[in-house]
């Protein structure tokens, strides 16, 4: 891969294809048999172009994010410093509440009608912070009865593969948001592992989970190859989000916009993305 007058030009053996930047938003690199011109990356991240590399066993390992995502970066960065710590603690709280109305959804949509009434009720028992785990048990009940009473997250099979595969898709584009708005990935509000440089996209991208559950749900018959390409359709399909029907990359961008306004103070507002409401 090369670039050529704002084109990426894509080269086999036996064909050459030119794609105008314009029309690239995410670029997953899926092989390690590429090869790239330093020129063609420079301006991928020029037209803030999310880049995703992934390792020899096809599954994503790294991604590309300018240093500085806007223009104030260095001012955003000390607002972001400063953010109070009980706004923080209620937005992230309204947050991982709309995760488990969506997992209630997902319940709900697939007949699990007790369950997804089980996590509404733990929803309405949330307490700033959760200081009760309520969002530990929703997961428990949530996930035992998408995958069966013997599932958890620790398990090593193609369903938890699936399932980290779609969740680093969106995990990437939480982060270019973030970036984008002049933050740092790393200062989460519930995360805050020093180990972990994505701790804000971490916490921002919970809502979303649902979206990668349903569709490992509905394919969870499928080898984790053909899994994994069902996984990309949350780029081409539209969501339901402020009224209108939108891409989930610009979904994630004004919702993860309006969150840091709500963190800067500059409105009460925290977005609320409900999944197929």
């Amino acid at each position: 891969m090369s670039y050529q007058n704002n084109h990426l030009v894509y080269r086999t053996p036996s064909e050459t294809e030119m794609i105008h930047l314009s029309e690239i938003d995410i670029l997953i690199l899926e092989t390690t048999d590429i090869l790239l011109s330093t020129m063609l990356m420079k301006r991928l991240v020029d037209e803030n172009v999310l880049v995703i590399f992934c390792d020899d066993k096809r599954l994503p390992i790294a991604q590309v994010t300018p240093f500085y995502g806007k223009h104030d970066s260095s001012l955003q960065i000390d607002k972001q410093i400063m953010w109070e710590k009980e706004n923080k603690q209620v937005i992230w709280t309204r947050i991982i509440a709309q995760k488990m109305i969506n997992q209630s959804i997902c319940l709900n949509k697939h007949e699990f009608k007790q369950s997804s009434q089980k996590l509404l009720d733990y929803c309405a028992d949330l307490t700033i912070f959760d200081e009760t785990n309520r969002e530990g048990h929703a997961a428990k009940v949530y996930f035992n009865t998408l995958f069966g009473k013997g599932f958890n997250r620790d398990i090593k099979n193609q369903i938890n593969a699936s399932l980290d595969y779609g969740y680093t898709l969106l995990l990437s584009m939480v982060a270019r948001a973030i970036v984008k708005n002049g933050c740092l990935t790393q200062l989460g509000l519930k995360h805050v592992n020093q180990f972990n440089q994505f701790n804000l996209a971490s916490d921002l991208m919970e809502p979303f989970r649902p979206l990668i559950d349903d569709i490992v749900y509905q394919n969870k018959e499928l080898e984790f190859k053909s899994l994994k390409r069902c996984l990309l359709q949350i780029f081409t399909e539209t969501y339901h989000f402020n009224g209108k029907e939108m891409f989930l990359t610009n979904i994630i961008e004004e919702y993860t916009r309006r969150v840091i306004q709500a963190l800067n103070k500059k409105s009460e507002e925290v977005p609320e993305f409900k999944y197929g409401v």
